[in-house]
């Protein structure tokens, strides 16, 4: 079973100062993150539709590139709490704004990996243009 959330893409988003035109012409490139998740934090995007910083969580999200990469992250031993992976879909012109590309674990995230503050997280939930998952 696919489960998606769309979010209407505006013209303009603006969060904590922070202000990203949105131009909907084709040359906007549309990408996608993938981030292995626990049971809460399944459990809190499905309710909500967006991705929050859980109460023993981390103050940051990390995102893969690549869904295959992502999948050998969730499946390392380190991980045994992995119980799905979400695949976001965003504007490339946004994520270059408010994510942060420094490379994580390169051996498993060959493609890269962008990472997400909680200071930029209500800017990067409101510009998700999809969330899905496969169970």
């Amino acid at each position: 079973m696919r489960d998606s959330t769309t979010a209407a893409v505006k013209n303009s988003l603006t969060c904590k100062g922070l202000t990203v035109e949105i131009n909907n012409s084709s040359k906007d490139k549309i990408i996608s993150l993938y981030r292995a998740v626990g049971a809460d934090e399944f459990r809190s995007i499905i309710r909500t539709k967006q991705f929050d910083v859980l109460e023993h969580g981390l103050h940051v999200k990390h995102f893969g590139l690549n869904f295959e990469e992502t999948l050998e992250f969730a499946n390392k031993n380190i991980n045994v709490d992995a119980v799905a992976i979400f695949e976001i879909t965003i504007l490339e012109t946004i994520i270059r704004k408010i994510g942060d590309f420094t490379h994580v674990d390169p051996y498993i995230f060959k493609s890269g990996t962008v990472e997400i503050t909680s200071d930029n997280l209500d800017a990067f939930n409101k510009a998700i243009i999809r969330i899905t998952h496969n169970s």
